[in-house]
């Protein structure tokens, strides 16, 4: 009975992870350039005396690990000329306080010192690794198939494109943000739609139902844990009427 309500327990403590993760991509399902996660189950045996037992071996899950999706998720027309969408791999480069992070969330505007950066303040990089600066006077900005910004038909940036050779190596760090371990290199070729924004790789549908499949899971374990600790109340009970 004690492995019964330890597997329970251990399965309901992965599956809140997995129903924190499904949340998580249930709330982003709009938000634009939002890659979803997932979370991987581990079983772990656990070899115990049986002569006591009866049981040489207890499966557990533990241990999830959780991992991003990075498939591309849809281009759909905002027709902002600040909103820029990536057609085929790579990110865009931004300057946060804590160092450079990388998105494929290309809806920016300009602040007031003229910098071009993104909804959370941070400062959109080009290819080299700088700031880009848009002169409010110069007129409309305009992007080239391959990045290039213009105004007045004058190139003043090449917006940065980066790829990495591994994505695992990405993590999230907020803000539709990813913090990388390794530096990237620019990105040959890149295809930039200006006017645009990747919509997130969330599937709703699939989305809910994974929620309800997990809820649906964590009920059967706490029910295993309820049924178990029952059970054992009924023996000591029983156990102590006799004695």
């Amino acid at each position: 009975m004690e492995n019964a309500v330890t597997a329970g327990l251990a399965k309901q403590i992965v599956l809140a992870r997995a129903l924190e993760t499904a949340a998580n991509n249930i709330a982003n399902q709009t938000t634009s350039g939002f890659k979803s996660d997932h979370v991987a189950f581990r079983e772990y045996l656990a070899r115990i005396d049986h002569e006591t037992t009866g049981d040489p071996i207890v499966s557990l899950v533990t241990d999830p690990d959780t991992f991003t999706d990075f498939a591309a998720g849809g281009l759909e027309q905002s027709y902002r000329d600040l909103d820029f969408a990536i057609d085929g791999d790579g990110f865009f480069a931004v300057e946060t306080p804590a160092g450079v992070r990388y998105t494929r969330d290309g809806r920016f505007s300009v602040n007031a010192f003229g910098e071009l950066v993104t909804r959370s303040g941070a400062s959109v990089l080009d290819s080299g690794g700088s700031p880009i600066l848009v002169d409010p006077e110069a007129g409309p900005l305009l992007a080239t198939p391959d990045g290039e910004l213009q105004q007045n038909a004058t190139p003043i940036a090449q917006l940065g494109v980066f790829r990495f050779g591994d994505l695992r190596q990405l993590r999230k760090a907020g803000d539709n943000l990813f913090a990388a371990s390794e530096e990237p290199s620019a990105a040959v070729s890149p295809r930039v739609r200006q006017g645009f924004i990747e919509t997130s790789n969330v599937n709703p549908v699939a989305a809910m139902t994974d929620m309800i499949e997990i809820m649906r899971a964590y009920e059967q374990a706490a029910q295993l844990a309820e049924t178990a600790n029952e059970l054992a109340r009924r023996a000591v009970e029983t156990l102590s009427a006799s004695s």
